[in-house]
C-alpha cells in the first residue's frame, strides 16, 4: 500500500491518466546504431511504432515540436532523440533536431560531428540559428548540437531565447 511507484505502462495510463505511446526494448548485446540497422529488429519495430502513436497523437499530425526527456542519465534520451528524428526524415518530414543536454552532450560522438557551435552559441547571442544548424547524411535531417559547455546551462535553458528559437 506504502509504494505508489510507476513500474509499468498501465501504472502509467492508470494513475496519472496519460496515453502510453510506446515501449522501447532494452539493449543487452547491440549498440543502439547497431539495433536500428536491422529493420526487423524488435528496436527498431518498436520506434516505427512510438512514430506512427505520435502521428495519431493529434488531431492535426505529428506535433511540431517534441521534447524527450527523463530522470536521470544514461536513459535513452539522445537515442530516442535521434532515432524519432531519422524516423521522421525516412517519412520525407524536414527535420531539426536541437540537442539540449548543455550538461553531457553526446550527439557529436554519435554524429561524428565537432561540437564547437550549437545550441549554447544561440542562447548565449553569440551566433545565429541559420550558423548552428548543420547537415546529416539525410538532406532531411538538420541537427543543432549543444555547443561549448556552458557555466550556466539552466539559466541559458530557462531564458526567453529558448522558447524564441522553439
Amino acid at each position: 500500500f506504502l509504494d505508489d511507484t510507476l513500474k509499468t505502462p498501465e501504472d502509467i495510463e492508470q494513475r496519472l491518466k496519460l496515453a502510453v505511446l510506446g515501449i522501447i526494448p532494452k539493449l543487452t548485446k547491440q549498440s543502439p546504431e547497431e539495433a536500428s540497422r536491422d529493420l526487423r529488429s524488435a528496436f527498431s519495430e518498436s520506434y516505427r511504432s512510438v512514430r506512427t502513436a505520435l502521428q495519431f497523437s493529434t488531431d492535426h499530425g505529428v506535433p511540431r515540436v517534441l521534447l524527450i526527456t527523463s530522470a536521470g542519465p544514461g536513459e535513452g534520451k539522445s537515442t530516442t532523440s535521434l532515432t524519432l528524428a531519422r524516423n521522421f526524415a525516412q517519412m520525407g518530414k524536414r527535420v531539426l533536431l536541437i540537442e539540449g543536454d548543455l550538461r553531457n552532450p553526446s550527439l557529436h560522438r554519435t554524429l561524428e560531428l565537432s561540437p564547437e557551435a550549437g545550441l549554447s552559441n544561440v542562447l548565449a547571442g553569440g551566433m545565429l540559428l541559420a550558423d548552428a544548424v548543420r547537415a546529416t547524411d539525410d538532406e532531411r535531417l538538420s541537427v543543432m548540437l549543444a555547443g561549448p559547455l556552458p557555466p550556466n546551462p539552466a539559466e541559458l535553458l530557462s531564458g526567453p531565447k529558448l522558447v524564441s528559437l522553439l
